[in-house]
């Protein structure tokens, strides 16, 4: 059943040919397989490092405002705005507490006057009644 000599290294090379090709097919198949997964790594490595630079640079910005808010609180700036606020609005205060009691006191004046208006026409309509009560007492005689 042996083959003789050289036809066994013929059998030998077939086979080798055979295995090799087979290794050749698998090991395609794996570096295609990695490839794929080197490309896919690669993809998502960039994803996150956009993600990372987008982030970095947010809040370098909110780093930057936020010393800026600072710096202005250091100078004072912002207490001196307030300060000039609060004055500001402490004359319109001011303004309205005496628009407030010159409206008071012309409303108490527009109340007297008011009453002296009834009062007067009290008079004016009991000076009618006697007259006409007069005028009748004098017809009747």
């Amino acid at each position: 059943m042996l083959a003789p000599l050289k036809d066994r290294s013929v059998i030998e090379r077939e086979t080798d040919a055979a295995t090799s090709a087979a290794e050749t097919l698998s090991l395609r198949l794996a570096l295609r397989q990695s490839r794929q997964a080197q490309k896919r790594a690669a993809t998502l490595s960039t994803r996150q490092i956009v993600e990372l630079t987008n982030a970095a640079n947010r809040l370098s910005e909110q780093n930057r405002q936020l010393r800026q808010r600072l710096d202005e609180l250091e100078n004072g700036q912002t207490v001196l705005a307030l300060g000039q606020q609060l004055v500001a609005l402490r004359a319109e205060n001011d303004a309205l507490i005496a628009a407030a009691h010159r409206v008071w006191q012309l409303d108490r004046t527009l109340s007297a006057a008011h009453r002296e208006c009834e009062r007067l026409a009290r008079e004016r309509d009991n000076a009618i009644d006697r007259l006409h009560a007069g005028a009748s007492d004098a017809a009747r005689t």
